[in-house]
């Protein structure tokens, strides 16, 4: 079983233009690609080529190998989008928060972020935050370590662990248990994809189980993600965690 549990609607495609063509063509590369369920990643923009909560949710509804994450920025209708999302976690529609730090000007340590935290720890959901790569100052995992220390039950993922400086994430981070490791992108840099191997290698030895598998569809190859797990140097056993039981356990995915 493989799980995306990181991909966004395809917007670098001109010939996508509308949100139903978007749809057509994810379908088709994850069916293509082996992939067994997904969480498709929402925008935190009000109007997005990604679509906002609402516009995820409204396309793949009643499609149950799809499920949906929600953006939500400190920077953008904050109080209106904290309701939103509120009412779709109270009704299943999502099954977990996104922040965007970085590519949003906004620190992981903004007082603000407080009502995100008890919003997915009032509903028992994962917060999934973009982290690494430009403008890494704004999501460094000195804040994470701050936040998982301070809301224990808070199940935080850092996407693309802080790439590239994936040692220092893990170093700072991996005692505390609340913290996941979204792979998400990491096959895209092949110049560095040595290097990369090496790292997660390192993180799967010990805490395998804490790595979640997703690909930045959207941009990025899950084939290249696919093969970058299949090529570490850990048991079938942990491969498989990786690629797919983490998400199911993480995200309390149901697929039918």
């Amino acid at each position: 079983m493989i799980i995306d549990a990181h991909l966004h609607l395809p917007c670098y495609d001109d010939s996508l233009i509308t949100f139903e063509n978007k749809k057509i063509k994810l379908l088709e590369d994850i069916s293509k690609a082996g992939i067994d369920g997904a969480i498709v990643i929402s925008d935190s923009e009000m109007t997005s080529v990604i679509g906002t909560p609402q516009d995820c949710i409204r396309l793949f509804l009643g499609i149950n190998n799809i499920f949906i994450m929600g953006g939500i920025s400190p920077l953008i209708n904050y109080k209106a989008r904290l309701l939103q999302l509120d009412e779709f976690l109270g009704k299943g529609m999502i099954v977990a928060c996104k922040l965007y730090p970085g590519h949003e000007a906004f620190y992981m340590d903004d007082e603000r972020l407080n009502d995100v935290f008890q919003l997915c720890e009032k509903y028992d959901v994962p917060l999934a935050v973009h982290t690494g790569w430009d403008n890494a100052q704004y999501n460094h995992p000195k804040y994470f370590s701050k936040i998982a220390s301070e809301h224990p039950t808070l199940r935080l993922v850092i996407c693309h662990i802080y790439w590239p400086d994936i040692d220092s994430c893990y170093d700072e981070t991996s005692d505390f248990k609340n913290i996941y490791y979204d792979i998400s992108s990491l096959a895209h840099e092949t110049d560095r994809l040595e290097k990369t191997r090496n790292s997660l290698n390192r993180i799967a030895q010990s805490n395998a189980e804490r790595i979640i598998f997703g690909t930045d569809y959207g941009a990025c190859s899950i084939k290249d993600h696919i093969d970058l797990v299949k090529s570490l140097g850990i048991d079938d056993s942990k491969k498989q965690l990786i690629l797919g039981g983490n998400s199911v356990k993480l995200y309390k995915l149901k697929l039918l």
